[in-house]
């Protein structure tokens, strides 16, 4: 199976100006996957961010019935290299080729239903006052967006945080978990296959430090985050002290389930315990607390 490793910038797949790599090995048997998976300098990042900028005017301004066609291509695509992609992810962070599967699919469908917000983002009016004047309410895009993935499911964060921005006409920079970079990383030929126009969407890869280029540069306007309590914190600063950019966080943490004297058991047993090891135990809404009335507690 072929592997990417480099970064998409601008349309095109290259390595890091710096050369900096890190490794990736299968959660399995802790074996070395890869080695050369290029971590994006500031210098990256910056090109990253300009070929965003130069795109933004021609996607902005695309009639949203075409950018709607991009995306729903993109979202077949998806569907069709379903496969590969389940492997890369698998293979990189741990997740059943079935629960992979699964992860790639709904996502799809996420790139399809925000396709058909393309254009349909309408604005308000209000009737006049006394003297005339109308008030008149229009909703833009705000230009370069990112997004921060985390590790365990890349495809849905990439479409939540993507999907809006892109039926809207912002472009985008979207940083994989250094931990599981490997299917997001396999985007690049689709971005292009479906039809979006260079620079729209770029995808780099890096730890906390290529998260911090990108929460505080001054040229992109909204930045998503999806990961722990601790590192929202530090995006949501360095999102202040830059240029007071929007952000937007989803955290972990640790969601109840709540069983009363009247549940069905049998119905608790196969929910609870697939509520939290689904996906290995590794999602953010696992339900790895469970609160049991005390009249069933002993059954």
């Amino acid at each position: 199976m072929s592997i990417q490793t480099n970064l998409f910038i601008n349309g095109e797949y290259v390595p890091s100006s710096k050369g900096e790599t890190l490794s990736i090995y299968n959660p399995n048997d802790d074996s070395l996957v890869t080695d050369k998976v290029q971590i994006a300098s500031e210098a990256d990042i910056d090109r990253a961010v300009d070929a965003a900028k130069a795109a933004f005017p021609a996607w902005r301004d695309l009639a949203g019935y075409k950018r709607a066609a991009i995306m729903n291509k993109f979202a077949d695509l998806l569907l069709q290299n379903v496969d590969k992609l389940a492997k890369l992810e698998s293979t990189a962070m741990g997740q059943p080729i079935s629960v992979a599967k699964k992860f790639i699919m709904a996502p799809a469908m996420i790139w399809k239903y925000y396709a058909g917000y393309a254009g349909k983002v309408a604005g308000e009016s209000f009737p006049p006052d006394e003297d005339g004047t109308y008030k008149i309410v229009q909703y833009e895009p705000l230009g370069v967006c990112a997004g921060i993935c985390a590790w365990n499911g890349s495809h849905v964060l990439a479409a939540w945080k993507m999907g809006p921005a892109m039926a809207t006409g912002n472009t985008f920079i979207l940083k994989s978990s250094e931990k599981s970079p490997l299917a997001l990383a396999a985007y690049g030929d689709l971005i292009n296959e479906a039809g979006f126009p260079p620079g729209v969407i770029n995808i780099v890869t890096g730890a906390g430090p290529v998260g911090a280029l990108l929460a505080s540069h001054m040229k992109i306007a909204k930045i998503a985050f999806t990961g722990s309590a601790f590192a929202g914190r530090a995006v949501m600063a360095a999102a202040a002290k830059s240029n007071l950019k929007h952000v937007s966080l989803e955290l972990g943490g640790k969601s109840p389930a709540l069983i009363f004297d009247d549940a069905d058991l049998d119905n608790v047993v196969e929910h609870t315990s697939t509520s939290f090891l689904r996906n290995s135990g590794q999602i953010c809404f696992a339900s790895s607390r469970v609160l049991v009335q005390e009249g069933i507690a002993s059954k």
